[in-house]
């Protein structure tokens, strides 16, 4: 459901969120929770929960995986250029729509924030301040994520997120910027266009989901992943990123040992000496950005991970004892399931399809 237009409030309100309550409410918002451990659809987490069942963010430093939408430009006209402030947002890109209600005090998704409040806003490796200048009634769960904000469309764009004709959805960490001179100190104002944290700063939050880099992956002309003689697989030239990153973080371990519990314990960015069928397939889906690095579950919690059903390019099949992942039609298993042929007993790319039976299919969101 997308944000249902803009609502307008009067000016004597929004001056007085803006000008009287914006620190004193800012200061109210004291709830406060660990960094989220996962990137899209993985299960488990815990949530604080604000009024109307929503995200309380605490102080600064500390932030949530939360879900996401964008909303405006030619792809979702309904939505318009105002902002239920009376801002135009095509003046005022670098914006943000909280959700939860039809006026500033209702909407209340991530604690009722008061306007012009600024979040960093973090999207793979990207990170941007924004300000809320807008509200929105929402919408159900993205990925299992509660849905808290709208994205104005330019500042999606400006993080890397695709447009999608403006029907994206898909999660983004939200974390409070020092409360005094937030956008001063990141080299913005609360006007203007969305300029990006350096990535020094921007991608060094150890609960962020940073996506191995795609620089060097083979590469096919086919329509699905192939196995290399090496035993490394070639992503789809057309393949997404996400896609592209799983094959590069598949290559990075493949042919590993396979030991039960190995692979755990570790930050996903590291490459451990031994793995097991869990600990592999999240540092697949760490190298898709839909892992924090210190995401480290058991196979059985996949079973809730994503989307239900196959996906188009992504497929996990898990239960309580074991899981593998089609990436691009490719298996990435832990050892050779489906009979002669279908490569060595470690862990890595697999090309025969093994029965399904008995295993909970699920996908990431878009893939």
């Amino acid at each position: 459901m997308k944000r249902s237009g803009s609502l307008v409030v009067t000016a004597g309100v929004t001056f007085i969120l803006a000008a009287g309550l914006g620190a004193a409410l800012l200061a109210l918002i004291t709830s406060v929770f660990g960094q989220g451990d996962e990137c899209g659809a993985a299960p488990g987490a815990s949530r604080s929960a604000g009024p109307g069942g929503g995200i309380v963010l605490g102080p600064p430093g500390t932030g949530q995986v939360v879900g996401a939408t964008e909303y405006g430009g030619p792809g979702d006209p309904s939505s318009g250029v105002f902002g239920s402030s009376g801002a135009n947002l095509l003046e005022l890109p670098d914006s943000y729509a909280e959700l939860g209600g039809t006026t500033f005090q209702t909407a209340t998704a991530m604690g009722a924030l008061p306007y012009l409040t600024p979040l960093r806003v973090t999207w793979g490796r990207q990170s941007a301040i924004a300000y809320k200048r807008d509200i929105g009634l929402g919408g159900g769960p993205i990925d299992g994520l509660p849905r808290v904000l709208d994205l104005w469309w330019e500042l999606a764009g400006r993080l890397g997120i695709p447009y999608d004709d403006g029907l994206w959805s898909g999660p983004v960490r939200v974390q409070r910027p020092p409360d005094a001179g937030a956008g001063n100190l990141l080299g913005q104002a609360a006007v203007g266009s969305p300029a990006l944290i350096p990535p020094s700063s921007a991608s060094r939050d150890p609960g962020a989901c940073a996506p191995v880099a795609v620089e060097g992956v083979p590469v096919t002309s086919e329509d699905r992943a192939e196995l290399l003689p090496n035993g490394l697989a070639a992503a789809p030239a057309d393949a997404p990123a996400a896609v592209k990153g799983m094959i590069a973080a598949g290559n990075q371990i493949a042919g590993k040992p396979y030991l039960v519990g190995g692979g755990h314990g570790l930050p996903l960015s590291e490459t451990a000496p031994t793995y097991d069928c869990s600990s592999s397939v999240e540092h697949l889906l760490y190298g898709a950005g839909l892992l924090a690095v210190t995401y480290d579950a058991p196979s059985g919690t996949l079973e809730s991970f994503g989307q239900p059903g196959p996906g188009r390019w992504v497929t996990l099949y898990a239960n309580a004892d074991h899981v593998f992942v089609y990436v691009a039609g490719l298996r990435w298993d832990t050892h050779d399931a489906a009979g002669p042929g279908d490569g060595s007993a470690g862990i890595g790319w697999h090309p025969l399809i093994r029965s399904s039976a008995g295993f909970v299919a699920r996908h990431p969101v878009g893939l």
